[in-house]
């Protein structure tokens, strides 16, 4: 679709939907794109539900408690108010697709049984 590092725009995955399905318009293909996305909006933000896409990862809205920080030019403390953000974690597959593999945890050993 574009070259790697390049950002890709609604229009070009609206024009890559149609292309794939001919007896699609693009007008309704643009239509039912954007109505997708304005149903995950709707749903993170009045319903504070967690999306999950197959394929893509889970999405939601997370809150974040207020916290002490500091300002780097002069060092004072200061107090950052509690927020929320959106939050997102990447599918399996996904990450599978991209090329990224699980982290290998090093499990700890028990010690051997001793017999008396």
């Amino acid at each position: 679709m574009t070259k790697k590092n390049a950002t890709v725009s609604t229009s070009q995955i609206i024009a890559a939907v149609a292309a794939k399905h001919d007896e699609l318009p693009k007008k309704v293909t643009k239509e039912l794109i954007i109505e997708f996305l304005t149903t995950i909006e709707d749903e993170l933000v009045s319903n504070q539900a967690k999306v999950r896409l197959d394929k893509v990862g889970i999405i939601q809205v997370k809150d974040r408690a207020a916290r002490k920080g500091r300002n780097p030019q002069t060092g004072e403390e200061i107090k950052i108010p509690a927020s929320k953000k959106v939050a997102f974690r990447a599918a399996k597959s996904l990450k599978e697709a991209v090329g990224i593999k699980k982290k290998t945890t090093t499990a700890t050993k028990k010690a051997p049984v001793r017999k008396k």
